[in-house]
């Protein structure tokens, strides 16, 4: 906040300046705007920057529950029937055309699939639309969906209050370039791959993505959740810190179960990140993965989703909005706006003085004395300037 009041500091000041420097030609009216201008400028600036910074995508689970197929407008439109009209003669002639709007067909298609998180638009195989897409008829009611949704992330926008720990920045020169990106890539429409595997040789690896897909056909509605599995080789859970450093946690509706297996199957070490305040579901959930002792995808994956059913709850961003208050732009937008909001002031202060009316800008000449008062407003006219004034 204290950035922002000292962006607002010369378009504040900077109004009041010009109007001493141009005493007659800018009016407490125009000061008063051009003020407005400057301040506009820089809060539009200031809060575009800083909640761009807080955008994210969170990943919502579901299934499909239907499909259908519905004639729209058509789309791909030309002009057509123009017409050209003239007015006058000679260099005063003037000729403009008017056309209509013409269509390559009377209506297109569109193919939806109906999902529990929304609706999802497979792509056209032909112009029109009328040929159904191979895509659309392999789609089937129950098959698992993953859609990604925009939200403000304030974790996200402000990470140095949670992610400036010793352990954190250790755990990152560690293992931060072993770390996978976090998965949010959705392919086929609505398939993603959230079962990753670092230097471990898990066998049947989509298999395993399909697996929880299905189970978080109906559990990702129900509990409002994304589930994440990562397996690695490294020996130390560090890795899991650095995991959790470099995600940044996860997102609000994550469970990150990283296992540490050198010894694939066995299972060496096991940590849960989340946001959830459920403490206790975290530790019950490690413990029972870690009872395991060895990795089969059917137990492994079993024991997630029961324990998420059981004991998980979504945080809602919210608990963190106090974060917003540490949220601030980039500093090359702080330094763009700056120079934006003090040229456009400046700019605005000398248009203002000079189009006014006793620098000759509104109307082009100087009133005279009894064209000053007259009662009919229009009667003015420029004062002539005769040499000789006897003439």
């Amino acid at each position: 906040m204290t950035t922002l009041l000292l962006l607002l500091v010369f378009p504040l000041l900077w109004p009041f300046a010009a109007k001493l420097i141009w005493k007659h030609e800018i009016t407490v009216l125009e000061m008063l705007g051009n003020l407005a201008v400057g301040v506009v400028i820089v809060l539009i600036g200031w809060y575009a920057g800083k909640y761009v910074q807080a955008m994210d995508v969170q990943v919502l689970n579901g299934q499909v529950q239907g499909k259908y197929s519905e004639r729209v407008s058509c789309s791909h439109s030309y002009s057509c029937n123009c017409v050209e009209s003239c007015s006058g003669s000679g260099q005063n002639r003037s000729c403009s055309t008017t056309c209509q709007t013409c269509y390559d067909h009377p209506y297109d298609v569109d193919w939806n699939l109906k999902t529990s998180v929304g609706e999802l638009e497979i792509n056209r195989v032909d112009r029109q639309g009328t040929v159904e897409p191979p895509r659309y008829t392999k789609a089937a009611a129950g098959d698992p969906v993953a859609k990604t949704e925009a939200y403000l992330n304030y974790i996200k926008a402000a990470p140095s209050s949670l992610f400036n720990s010793l352990s954190d920045k250790t755990a990152l020169s560690l293992y931060g370039d072993k770390v996978p990106e976090y998965p949010r890539e959705v392919y086929d429409y609505h398939y993603l791959d959230r079962v990753l595997s670092v230097g471990v040789p898990v066998p049947e690896l989509p298999a395993w993505n399909l697996e929880l897909a299905n189970r978080l056909r109906t559990l990702g509605v129900a509990k409002e959740v994304n589930t994440v599995v990562l397996f690695t080789k490294e020996a130390n859970p560090q890795f899991a810190t650095a995991v959790h450093a470099k995600w940044l946690g996860g997102k609000k509706n994550d469970v990150i179960v990283v296992v540490g297996t050198p010894k694939f199957p066995e299972i060496a070490w096991v940590r849960v990140l989340s946001w959830t305040d459920r403490e206790v579901f975290k530790v019950q959930l490690r413990d029972a993965l870690f009872d395991l002792k060895t990795v089969d995808r059917n137990t492994l994956l079993g024991t997630v989703t029961t324990h998420i059913e059981k004991g998980f709850k979504r945080r809602p961003m919210a608990d963190f909005a106090y974060l917003d208050e540490e949220v601030e732009p980039p500093g090359w937008l702080l330094a763009v706006l700056f120079v934006v909001s003090a040229a456009l002031s400046i700019f605005t202060s000398i248009k203002l003085s000079q189009n006014s009316v006793s620098s000759g800008g509104w109307g082009g000449g100087r009133y005279t004395a009894s064209s000053r008062f007259s009662s009919n407003p229009l009667s003015w006219r420029p004062r002539s300037r005769s040499r000789n004034k006897f003439r």
